[in-house]
């Protein structure tokens, strides 16, 4: 994507910050004053970074700019659940969604305006994929997040939201080097999560990050036919592929894998559905987690019924595997699967 404005600070990786002292009325420790000032302190503009001189700060605003986004919108929801929409500089949007659970608050980040995988049930696949989001736009999404609610501490990160992660694999593993790093947003591996289809070749690269952090795999049919049916972008669907890269992940990290699956009325809410996926994963150190489905605008599916989606957990469990039930949240203001953006942008001039 081209751009005639500066290069934003958020974008960088922490090594690149170092060059930052080579300015000329920068000094040894600058770097890292600049670092804490954009990261830990939230910074917007240069003249809030007061301990800075101000010949220094001049020179930052020829050169650079804090950010590339901006907060749009915020959708709060009777049940705590907050839609966050950011407008990005080439004027599209993109959303999170701050969750809170119990002591928790989890924020689902994402990593694409729009997705390629197109699963039938998810309104970000709606209109395609745009654009990939650079590290900087992902990392924003947190930054905005923590600003708007500094009362209530973030405590997890999943990259749930738009976009399929390992289809902007570079961005989304540099957003995560700088998210873990103590002198980055020093966040905890086992508080960060990455949904993917799970590609075999993707796990592998994902594999190869030394960061330890969890995986769930999009899962939602028990068979690569079925699998391909609901997620028409997907390609090939090669499930036992895909486990034995998840199963290896596993095996290096200690992290457990997390099976997803987004019950649907009619297509995959029945027992018979349930024992095959106890078919699928018998063996693996896997939680199968069972998402009944918020309803989407323009799309002709419908959510299944409580005692089905239970049904289905407890066959689950009666096979050996943990199986935990999503509870359905923001359904008020229609934060689910890139509902926000796309209204926001349905409605827009």
């Amino acid at each position: 994507m081209g751009s005639s404005l500066p290069p934003a600070l958020t974008d960088l990786a922490l090594e690149d910050y170092k060059a930052l002292a080579e300015l000329p009325h920068a000094k040894r420790f600058s770097p890292k004053q600049i670092r804490s000032w954009v990261l830990e302190r939230g910074a917007r503009d240069f003249e809030a970074m007061t301990d800075l001189s101000k010949s220094l700060r001049e020179q930052l605003a020829q050169g650079w700019r804090v950010r590339r986004g901006s907060l749009e919108r915020v959708h709060p929801s009777r049940d705590g659940t907050t839609g966050i929409l950011t407008r990005l500089e080439d004027g599209q949007l993109i959303e999170s969604v701050s969750i809170p659970e119990g002591d928790r608050r989890t924020l689902c980040l994402s990593s694409q305006v729009g997705c390629a995988v197109a699963c039938r049930f998810c309104a970000s696949g709606l209109d395609g994929v745009i654009r990939n989001l650079t590290s900087g736009e992902i990392l924003e999404q947190i930054l905005l997040a923590r600003e708007l609610a500094p009362e209530s501490p973030l405590t997890n990160y999943v990259f749930m939201g738009s976009g399929e992660p390992t289809h902007n694999m570079r961005e989304v593993r540099k957003a995560i080097g700088v998210m873990n790093h103590p002198e980055g947003l020093a966040i905890g591996a086992r508080r960060i999560t990455v949904s993917t289809i799970g590609h075999p070749e993707a796990l592998a690269a994902l594999s190869e990050d030394d960061i330890p952090f969890n995986i769930a795999l999009s899962l939602h049919a028990p068979n690569d036919a079925a699998r391909e049916a609901l997620m028409p972008g997907l390609g090939r669907s090669q499930l036992r592929e895909t486990l034995k890269s998840a199963q290896a992940r596993f095996e290096k990290t200690g992290r457990r894998i997390t099976a997803e699956v987004v019950v649907l009325a009619g297509i995959n809410d029945t027992v018979e559905v349930a024992q095959e996926f106890a078919e699928l994963l018998g063996g693996l150190n896997v939680v199968v987690n069972l998402i009944p489905w918020n309803a989407v605008q323009d799309i002709d599916l419908s959510s299944p019924a409580p005692e089905r989606v239970e049904a289905m957990a407890n066959t689950l469990r009666t096979r050996g595997l943990a199986a935990t039930i999503r509870r359905p949240r923001g359904r008020d203001v229609g934060v689910a699967c890139g509902q926000l953006r796309r209204h926001a942008q349905r409605n827009e001039p």
